[in-house]
């Protein structure tokens, strides 16, 4: 029994340090693609809807919105989407309209009935009022952008007539406690590399949903958001479906910010203990991802060779490797060097996330703004009431 855990946790350090080393490579490949010169648009740009439902107010909230409001874009229509006006998130696109004069800014009351997904119950209504754009791009609330975003994601797209869907990688920024900085350590030195990994190797048939472009056609091809109701991942199938109907996916070159707003520990477990088990729901294969698990395999491997000298220098050259790969990360992709001094907590989340997995493993129910539900195998989602 030693001596396959032996084998195994060397298997997984091994495959561990090859994955930094080829995940760094793609990475910085993709910063050197992301600071190219920005692509020029049609004579006529296309005329773009920006869909963004919001649920709540937190902290970077307006000033996510103003870098929306201050894209440098010449035909752009605003759509803000709220269940009812209680949501005090309302209230921030409505005073920014005072700022904003020359902004066409609509806020959308009111979800489309029977959608599991409350996110997508708002999309629709958005999407309906948005009826003349020629692309729809949705977003996050809790995503900024750079001035040039939308020019750059909108000329990729329109470049390839095969492209449908332009989605763009993203980077974290915490907000102060320690839960944001271990969801920021986990977007940008794991999530993030896994992303421009894969890309880099395979077609993208998935979409991010921090940020999605899509043409008009392909979102009609596909049944609108309406065939995304019940679905947890609702990004990953709007991918998904439109791959399946003949187009393609890019992954941009504009890399977009997301707030890390996580208070407490506990927010931190259940947000990545919803993704890990949805990715498992929608894509079994990652549940190979614990091969990259390195400094769980190096304790392991410690463990099983009674702290053998051989052991102990793996243990070391898989945290020397890990933080190489999440300092190149920040400092070439991310381009937050203020984060270099959170590297240091990058093996202990990453023993964190290696209880994530294990626990994901055992229940298919997710927690979500306050809900709970059961994900099926083709990642529907059935509310449980309690």
């Amino acid at each position: 029994m030693i001596s396959i855990v032996l084998i195994l946790s060397a298997v997984g350090v091994a495959v561990s340090i090859g994955y930094y080393i080829v995940a760094t490579h793609a990475a910085i490949k993709f910063a050197s693609r992301s600071s190219a010169a920005l692509p020029a648009l049609p004579k006529i740009a296309p005329k773009v809807a920006l869909l963004k439902p919001l649920h709540g107010i937190h902290s970077t909230l307006a000033a996510n919105l103003i870098s929306y409001l201050e894209l440098a874009y010449p035909r752009l229509d605003y759509f803000f989407g709220v269940s009812d006006y209680e949501d005090p998130a309302a209230e921030v696109p409505v005073a920014l309209r005072q700022r904003y004069q020359f902004a066409n800014i609509t806020l959308v009351v009111g979800e489309e009935p029977n959608c599991t997904n409350r996110k997508i119950a708002k999309l629709i209504k958005m999407a309906d009022r948005a009826e003349k754009a020629d692309i729809i791009v949705l977003s996050d609330a809790d995503v900024s952008v750079e001035r040039d975003h939308l020019r750059r994601i909108v000329s990729e797209l329109v470049s390839d007539d095969k492209s449908a869907i332009v989605t763009c990688a993203y980077r974290a920024r915490p907000t102060g406690t320690t839960a944001s900085r271990f969801e920021a350590l986990y977007i940008n030195t794991d999530f993030l590399p896994q992303v421009l990994l894969a890309e880099s190797i395979e077609p993208l048939h998935y979409a991010l949903g921090a940020t999605i472009a899509i043409k008009r056609p392909a979102l009609e091809a596909i049944g609108g958001f309406r065939a995304l109701k019940d679905l947890l991942a609702d990004d990953f199938y709007l991918g998904k479906f439109a791959v399946e109907h003949g187009y393609a996916i890019r992954l941009s070159s504009s890399l977009v910010t997301l707030a890390a707003e996580e208070k407490t520990f506990n927010d931190f477990w259940h947000h990545q203990l919803r993704w890990a088990r949805t990715y498992r729901t929608v894509r079994p294969l990652s549940i190979a991802t614990i091969l990259m698990h390195g400094p769980f395999w190096a304790i392991v491997l410690l463990a099983a060779s009674r702290g053998s000298a051989a052991a102990f220098a793996a243990f070391v050259l898989v945290i020397a490797a890990r933080l190489a790969m999440s300092a190149a990360i920040v400092m070439r992709v991310v381009k937050m060097p203020e984060l270099l001094s959170d590297l240091w907590m990058v093996p202990m989340k990453d023993l964190v996330m290696t209880g994530v997995w294990f626990a994901s493993l055992f229940s298919n129910k997710v927690k979500w703004a306050g809900r709970q539900f059961h994900v099926t195998r083709r990642g529907v989602m059935r509310e449980l009431k309690s």
